[in-house]
C-alpha cells in the first residue's frame, strides 16, 4: 500500500544534508533519501521521468513514500546557482505563508550532489495540460493572478535579515544586451541551426534590438520584488483544487513585470500558434487572412489575461503605474523566448514561430500601445 508523503516546513529552515555526497547515480539519491528517513528510491526504470532541463523522477520509496527527485543538470556553477535560488524561495515562502498558492513541500536536499526531494502531488494537472484539455476559465486565471500578486507583494519581515532580502539580485539571463551584440564562441558552438537562425533575426534588426535595450533600461529603473522569473503554464499545477506554483530555479529579486508579461505572453503565444495548428488551410491563406485569424485568437484569450490582471491587482493594488507597459513589453519578448526554446530542439525555425516573433516585435517596438489590447488595462 502506498502512503502519501507527509512533510512540513519548519519555520524558515529545511532539512539540510551536511555531509558530502558525490554519488551521481541512484546511489546518490538513495543516500539522500536514507538520511531523510524516506527509504530507498525505486529503480529509475520504474520511476516516471518528468520533462524539463533537469533529471527529474517521480517514484515510490521502499517505505511507501511517493516523492519527486530532481537532479540539477548543467555546469557545476550553473546547477549550484539554480539549486541555491530554489532554496532561497523555500526560505521565503516558509516565512511568508502564502494564502493564494502552495508549492510542493521540499523534504530536503544535497547541494554537492545537486539533488532536491519534494512531495509528490497526487492527481496534479499542469496549466499546459489544462489548456490542451480546454479546462482553463476566468476563475482559474484570476486565482493565478492572486497568487503571483501575493508573491510579488511579499514584504520584508524581520528587518534586513528577512529571507527574501538575501535572494539573488542578478539579472536573468535573457533578454541579454550582450547576446544581442554577438554570441560568444562557446554559446555559438552550442547552438542548434534553428537557434542560430533565431539569433540572426534578433541581431540583424536594429529597431528590435534597440527596443529590447529600452526594455532592459526600464527594468533596471523599476521597483523590484520577489519574482519567479521563469513563469510558464508548465510551472502551474492544480491538485485537489489547490493551486501550486513550481520550479523556482530562477527565483530572485527582480522586476515583477517579468512574471506578469510571461503569463500574458503564454496566452499570446498560444493564440498565435494555435491558428496554424487548427487551420488546415493556413498554408494557402493570404497574409491579411492569417493576420485576421491571429487577431481573433488574441481576442479569445484576452479575457484570461484580463482575469489574471484583475486578480493580480486585487492582491497587489499598490503596483507601480508603469508595470502594465513593461509587462506588455515582456509579453512581446516572450514570443522570442519561446522561439529560442523551441529552436533548441529543432534544425529549422517553423513559420509559426516566425509569425509569433513578428507579433512580439510589434509589441516591443510600441509597448505603450498594448496593455489594453492584451487585457492589462485599467
Amino acid at each position: 500500500m502506498h502512503h502519501q508523503l507527509s512533510l512540513r516546513r519548519q519555520g524558515r529552515g529545511l532539512t539540510v544534508t551536511a555531509e558530502a555526497d558525490a554519488g551521481r547515480g541512484t546511489q546518490g539519491i538513495d543516500a539522500l533519501l536514507s538520511r531523510l528517513r524516506l527509504g530507498a528510491f525505486c529503480s529509475l526504470d520504474e520511476a516516471k521521468s518528468l520533462a524539463g532541463r533537469n533529471q527529474t523522477w517521480a517514484g515510490t520509496t521502499s517505505l511507501g513514500n511517493r516523492v519527486v527527485v530532481k537532479r540539477f543538470r548543467g555546469s557545476a556553477s550553473d546547477a549550484s546557482s539554480r539549486l541555491r535560488r530554489s532554496l532561497a524561495f523555500e526560505q521565503t515562502v516558509g516565512a511568508a505563508a502564502p494564502r493564494w498558492f502552495s508549492t510542493p513541500t521540499c523534504a530536503g536536499f544535497d547541494e554537492r550532489a545537486g539533488l532536491m526531494v519534494f512531495e509528490y502531488l497526487d492527481g496534479a494537472q499542469s496549466g499546459a495540460d489544462l489548456l490542451l484539455a480546454g479546462q482553463w476559465d476566468d476563475e482559474l486565471a484570476h486565482r493565478v493572478g492572486l497568487a503571483i500578486g501575493e508573491l510579488h507583494d511579499t514584504r520584508e519581515r524581520g528587518g534586513p535579515d528577512a529571507a527574501w532580502a538575501a535572494a539573488d539580485r542578478t539579472a536573468p539571463a535573457l533578454p541579454s544586451a550582450q547576446l544581442l551584440a554577438g554570441l560568444p564562441m562557446g554559446v555559438y558552438a552550442a547552438c542548434s541551426a534553428a537557434e542560430l537562425q533565431a539569433w540572426s533575426l534578433l541581431q540583424r534588426d536594429p529597431e528590435l534590438t534597440e527596443a529590447i535595450r529600452r526594455l532592459l533600461g526600464r527594468q533596471d529603473q523599476a521597483e523590484v520584488t520577489p519574482a519567479h522569473c521563469d513563469f510558464r503554464l508548465e510551472q502551474l499545477f492544480v491538485a485537489s483544487k489547490r493551486l501550486y506554483l513550481c520550479d523556482w530555479e530562477e527565483f530572485r529579486v527582480a522586476d515583477p513585470a517579468r512574471d506578469v508579461g510571461s503569463f500574458a505572453g503564454e496566452w499570446l503565444h498560444y493564440a498565435v500558434t494555435s491558428v496554424a495548428a487548427s487551420d488546415a488551410d493556413a498554408q494557402t491563406l493570404s497574409h491579411a487572412e492569417i493576420a485576421a485569424l491571429i487577431g481573433e485568437g488574441i481576442e479569445r484569450v484576452r479575457p484570461r489575461i484580463a482575469a489574471f490582471w484583475t486578480g493580480y491587482r486585487t492582491a497587489r493594488p499598490a503596483a507601480d503605474a508603469s508595470l502594465a507597459t513593461r509587462a506588455a513589453a515582456f509579453a512581446g519578448w516572450h514570443m522570442f523566448d519561446r522561439m529560442l526554446a523551441i529552436a533548441r530542439r529543432t534544425v529549422r525555425l517553423r513559420a509559426v514561430d516566425r509569425a509569433a516573433a513578428g507579433i512580439g516585435r510589434t509589441i516591443l517596438l510600441s509597448p505603450d500601445s498594448f496593455p489594453q489590447t492584451l487585457g492589462l488595462g485599467t
